[in-house]
Parts: structure tokens; C-alpha cells; sequence
């Protein structure tokens, strides 16, 4: 049976208020000095030293209180600044060190550096699932950087959703000896956006720091 009693006036169950410790602020510290006052015994009244001691308490949680207001303004401020900042990288190619390769409505190109010069350079494309989709392989590669390039098909000829892939790349020289690769991604930035204070540069749902940024285009 429904107790008709604890029903409000719209028919239904009034909230319970919230209970247990909060925070006490600013306001609630100048009600309790000002209660202290009214309740105190006009022949004993409140020690000067310790009134002066509650003042300058207030006081400083007044001025703490500012301090974090300004600085949460300062916070904010900056973090508007360094959006703003890379606003006029949107649409622009970065290169950044990392095994990706982003597929549009044509052949993809991306870029690999070898330590030393290459016999045979093996690049595996692979989902967002991990799957191989494209097997690539280069033959007598020289030291330095070197560009591939994808033409958006997997193994079996289909073309390919575009965004962005994966791929694992190795490199051997000509006695099958492995030789020091590093990839390198071609990255249309497509957006700004905060991650815990630091602005990002956006390439679907990649977020990318500039400080990754090798090469602007």
C-alpha cells in the first residue's frame, strides 16, 4: 500500500535532501563569525586576539578563493589561446613518425626512413581490425627517405573504405640482415581539439600533438 502521506502536492514522493559533510565556503565561515558575535556573553565578550585571528582567517580564505578564481580565468585563457593558435592548421598536411597511412578517393602515399640501404623493403596494410589488407614489397631502396604509395586496393583487387590504416613495415639488406626502418604518415589535419589541457590536432578520430609534427606542408 502507497502512503498517501509522504506524497507532495503533485502526487509524487518528495526528494530527500542530500546528507553527510560538504565544503564549507567563504559565505558559511562569515555566517558562523557572525553567530559567534550575536551569541556572545556581553560580560565575557570574544578576545580581541583571537576576533583578529578569525578576521585574518577570513580574510585569507577570501583572497585564496580569488587566487583560484583568477587562476581557473588564466587556465581558461590559454587554453582558448592555444586552440586559436592552431586554427590555421586545419586542411594542412604533417608528417609525423608513425606506421599510418591515410586512404582518401585515391592512391595513398606515405613515407619510411632506412638506416642504411635496403635489398628488399616489405610494407603489411593492415584494418582497423588488424587484418592484412595489402601486401606491398620494394626492391633495392637507398638509405634515407623513401615514399610508397597504395593504390587503395587490398590483396584480392577491391577497393578499400577510405581513412586511416595501419601498416607494419621491415627492411633487409642484400645478406638478409635486418636494417633499422621507421615509418612516417602523411596526415590531412582535420580539426583542434582539448585533451587534458594540451590542444590536438585532429585526423579522424586521431588525435595527434604537435610536438609529433616532423614535417608541415
Amino acid at each position: 500500500m502507497i502512503d498517501v502521506s509522504a506524497l507532495n502536492s503533485t502526487g509524487t514522493r518528495p526528494t530527500p535532501e542530500r546528507t553527510g559533510p560538504r565544503q564549507l565556503g567563504q559565505d558559511d565561515f562569515l555566517k558562523l563569525l557572525i553567530t559567534q558575535l550575536k551569541n556572545q556573553d556581553p560580560l565575557k565578550p570574544t578576545d580581541n586576539t583571537e576576533f583578529v585571528s578569525q578576521l585574518a582567517q577570513f580574510s585569507q580564505l577570501e583572497q585564496t578563493a580569488k587566487q583560484a578564481q583568477l587562476l581557473q580565468q588564466s587556465l581558461d585563457a590559454q587554453t582558448a589561446s592555444l586552440q586559436f593558435t592552431l586554427l590555421p592548421m586545419i586542411g594542412r598536411t604533417v608528417t609525423v613518425g608513425r606506421e599510418l597511412v591515410q586512404l582518401g578517393n585515391g592512391p595513398a602515399t606515405f613515407g619510411y626512413t632506412l638506416d642504411k640501404g635496403a635489398a628488399k623493403v616489405l610494407i603489411s596494410i593492415q584494418d582497423q581490425q588488424g587484418q592484412i589488407v595489402r601486401s606491398l614489397e620494394y626492391r633495392d631502396r637507398a638509405s634515407g627517405a623513401n615514399v610508397a604509395e597504395w593504390d587503395g586496393k587490398n590483396n584480392s583487387g577491391a577497393l578499400m573504405q577510405p581513412g586511416l590504416y595501419r601498416y607494419l613495415i621491415s627492411a633487409t639488406d642484400s645478406e638478409g640482415n635486418a636494417v633499422k626502418v621507421e615509418g612516417r604518415a602523411s596526415l590531412t589535419v582535420a580539426g583542434v581539439r582539448m585533451e587534458e589541457g594540451r590542444a590536438k590536432l585532429l585526423v579522424g578520430d586521431l588525435a595527434i600533438d604537435p610536438s609529433d609534427i616532423v614535417e608541415l606542408r
